[in-house]
């Protein structure tokens, strides 16, 4: 199996947030691994800390921070293993910070939502 995914729904160890993210192996598992372990790792050290205001606009670049971080830190293990890994992995994760959801994802993986209004 080439995949692998983390389902943190409190992540109060290092965030207040849920996170939830599932990584598609390709040509080898230890990519979708790596991400699986560090992903959420990074994002919790480059998590914003700033003004309501600006939180949007700061958890854009913190996910796309931490997506490079990831790829970049794989990046450098992989090439120093003889040989060098080719594993790679698409990524995709949902953060839910108080009301709001946000979605990141590299690769040809997508998220959809079903919104539901539960009737009593």
């Amino acid at each position: 199996m080439q995949d692998a995914h983390v389902l943190l729904p409190d992540m109060s160890v290092c965030l207040c947030v849920s996170y939830f993210a599932v990584f598609d192996g390709h040509g080898g598992a230890r990519a979708s691994r790596f991400a699986a372990e560090n992903l959420h790792a990074n994002l919790a050290k480059k998590f914003p800390s700033g003004e309501k205001e600006t939180f949007d606009k700061l958890m854009k670049k913190c996910l796309l921070d931490t997506f490079r971080q990831t790829d970049e830190d794989f990046l450098k293990k992989a090439s120093s293993q003889k040989p060098a890994w080719k594993d790679g992995s698409t990524a995709t994760c949902v953060l839910v910070v108080d009301d709001t959801v946000y979605v990141a994802n590299l690769g040809d993986s997508r998220v959809g939502f079903c919104l539901c209004h539960h009737v009593t």
